[in-house]
């Protein structure tokens, strides 16, 4: 008998993920992906204890809880492209995104062609151009523009 069958054994059940499971990507897949590969109904997440600093295209939709600071470009065909800022996220820079829910911080140029939803505790500056724009109590000291579809 070794000192580690002695040692209790705790299980973790689902709070770790099956690592099998897990998707990788090679490095050619990621430098060189299939035209026709493009993700859908995915959502992603950057984390609250993550930030992020430069440009990303998202295939799907996004929650951010954490920091992100740059250029996010959300608006795939298909109906998706949704960003949640949560209350702990912060976006600084500049948003586009098929429909956006702040309920953190943003600061920037936030562009939605559908619904934006300022909620009760977001706090948002810089210019909002939106599709539809509701406004649930929240610190907005913005230059807000209605997109409007031009002829």
């Amino acid at each position: 008998m070794s000192d580690s069958d002695s040692l209790p054994r705790i299980p973790l059940g689902p709070a770790l993920p099956d690592m099998r499971a897990l998707p990788t990507l090679s490095a050619a897949q990621v430098l060189h992906p299939a035209p026709d590969s493009r993700p859908t109904g995915q959502h992603s997440l950057l984390g609250a204890d993550w930030e992020f600093e430069g440009q990303a295209r998202i295939a799907g939709s996004l929650t951010v809880a954490g920091v992100w600071r740059g250029r996010l470009d959300a608006t795939p065909a298909q109906g998706e492209g949704h960003v949640i800022i949560t209350e702990s996220g912060r976006l600084q820079g500049k948003l586009q995104a098929r429909s956006l829910s702040v309920l953190g911080h943003a600061d920037g140029l936030l562009q939605a062609s559908g619904r934006v939803t300022l909620h009760a505790s977001a706090v948002v500056s810089g210019q909002v151009r939106y599709g539809q724009l509701q406004v649930n109590g929240a610190e907005l000291n913005a230059r807000v523009e209605r997109l409007v579809d031009l002829p």
